[in-house]
């Protein structure tokens, strides 16, 4: 052997064992007991997993936490300052956001959904097209669509308000189509409408730490029992296909006719073809597929999700809601609705707009991350490979950030003259962290805020009575999964006026 070729080998041996002792070095975080082979499969919770996680964070006296399921590492953060320290400060190790085979996307066509995919170029190309559609600037163009969207739920709400969950639904989802891609949905039996509620309670069981066994379960045949989730994405996965491929090949055939509506999918479209009946290039085409379907996807859910925890929010702590109404009726009289241009005169709708995400943000657990190689923080061990989880409802909870978290307070965001305070940190946790941060916040953050100023202007908000007179009182429960919504619960709108709901 020669020895410049020597000097190579003994380097990559000391380097191997200096690398296996650093790992010996450091210990694993805390978490709940792991058994052989199957690890912490009978601890991990399938249902409310982030209060279970918060707990467990307590318990162990650590903001970072670790479980394995059949050989997969999960280290979750329940604290701000270790998702800064990861997410953003080592962006270049925990931005990967692929899943395991419990929730291998690809397999139920939710593979599509770029804000699953593994960080890098392909990655990049959906971002930039999205980002160049919803950046803060770009977004005021779609405020009358928006509006528009806003007030027809506001008429919904007058005449069934018993139906009130089915309206905000329509409201998210009437807005984002219409803004992805021109379509104008029926409220009843719409065919894309069902199609998107479908493949989205998907994405929503299946994207839950827990539910389906970990990564061995991609070397199990479908027949095996411990292999649903390969037998349910089996039948799930035409399903969120058509999701993505249908409102596009429509507003595809209809740009190619010159008869497509102004949309963000024509927009992209017109700058790819200058001539409206070239062929797209096969991959850049699956790119514009792939971004404008899920931009819809996120939102839908997300902003439905807000919606009914304000409403919630509303019924439960009606204080809040009345000095809410106090600041709209001083700033916009009793003729007219809100508009964008009166942000910046309603300080107290803005508090409540940011005090329903922190007190019930949408998705409690975010998306979950992936680290590229193994690393070390704050004393633990994290091996490469290892999913990552940002505990959303543990730093949104957290004490020493938010006094009294789990009461409802719009009021920690203002100063001592009802203004906006920069002190107090903004819920933008609940759009996930780092160069994963989601780019349609600002399109969402319109929505909900035009959302809430609205029905304040519009209705009083209360516990409804039975038929003997007796108040009707929420459970205040959420669904588990991805997305959390509230259980089912019974409200009463009863107007306010503003002639312009009669119109």
């Amino acid at each position: 052997m020669s020895l410049p070729l020597a000097f190579f080998v003994a380097g990559l041996v000391l380097l191997f064992v200096s690398s296996r002792q650093r790992q010996r070095s450091y210990p694993l975080p805390p978490g709940p007991r792991r058994l052989p082979l199957v690890g912490s499969i009978l601890d991990v919770p399938k249902e409310n997993a982030h209060l279970v996680l918060q707990r467990w964070s307590r318990a162990y006296g650590s903001d970072v936490l670790y479980f394995e399921i059949l050989g997969t590492h999960y280290v979750v953060l329940n604290s701000c300052k270790a998702t800064v320290d990861l997410f953003e400060r080592r962006s270049n190790v925990y931005s990967d956001k692929i899943m395991e085979a419990q929730t291998d996307l690809s397999r139920t066509g939710w593979g599509r959904n770029w804000g699953m995919m593994k960080y890098g170029n392909y990655w990049r190309e959906h971002r930039k097209m999205f980002h160049q559609h919803f950046r803060e600037r770009a977004v005021p163009a779609y405020r009358p669509r928006s509006t528009r969207a806003v007030r027809q739920m506001l008429r919904s709400l007058c005449e069934t308000p018993e139906r009130f969950k089915e309206h905000i639904s329509f409201l998210t989802a009437c807005n984002v189509l219409g803004t992805m891609y021109g379509i104008d949905v029926k409220p009843e039996g719409d065919p894309i409408l069902g199609l998107i509620e479908d493949a989205l309670r998907i994405f929503s069981a299946v994207a839950n730490p827990g539910v389906y066994l970990g990564a061995l379960v991609r070397f199990l045949p479908a027949w095996f029992p411990s292999a649903k989730f390969k037998r349910d994405a089996a039948a799930w996965s035409p399903m969120v296909e058509e999701m993505y491929l249908r409102p596009y090949r429509e507003v595809k055939a209809a740009f190619e006719a010159g008869t497509a509506p102004p949309c963000v999918t024509t927009e992209i479209l017109a700058e790819l073809c200058k001539d409206r009946t070239a062929p797209i290039d096969p991959i850049l085409e699956e790119v514009v597929i792939n971004t404008v379907g899920t931009g819809y996807g996120a939102a839908v859910d997300t902003t439905s999700a807000a919606l009914e925890s304000f409403i919630l929010a509303m019924m439960l702590f009606p204080e809040a809601q009345r000095l809410a109404q106090e600041e709209l009726d001083h700033v916009l009289g009793n003729d007219r609705l809100p508009e964008f241009d009166d942000r910046d005169s309603l300080p107290y709708v803005t508090a409540i707009m940011k005090e329903v995400l922190r007190w019930r943000p949408p998705g409690p657990l975010g998306v979950p991350h992936k680290s590229t190689r193994a690393d070390e923080y704050a004393g633990y061990y994290i091996p490469a490979g290892s999913v990552i989880i940002g505990n959303i409802w543990a730093i949104l909870h957290d004490e020493e950030r938010y006094p009294d978290a789990e009461s409802f307070k719009p009021a920690r965001f203002l100063d001592s003259n009802g203004q906006l305070c920069e002190d107090v940190p903004d819920a933008m946790e609940v759009f996930g962290f780092g160069r994963r941060l989601c780019p349609g916040r600002y399109f969402v953050l319109d929505t909900i805020w035009l959302s809430i100023a609205s029905v304040l202007t519009s209705f009083n908000i209360e516990r409804p009575v039975d038929e003997s007179g007796n108040v009707i009182e929420p459970t205040a429960e959420y669904t588990s999964g991805l997305i959390s919504h509230p259980l089912p619960f019974k409200v009463a709108f009863k107007r306010r006026g503003c002639a312009l709901l009669d119109m």
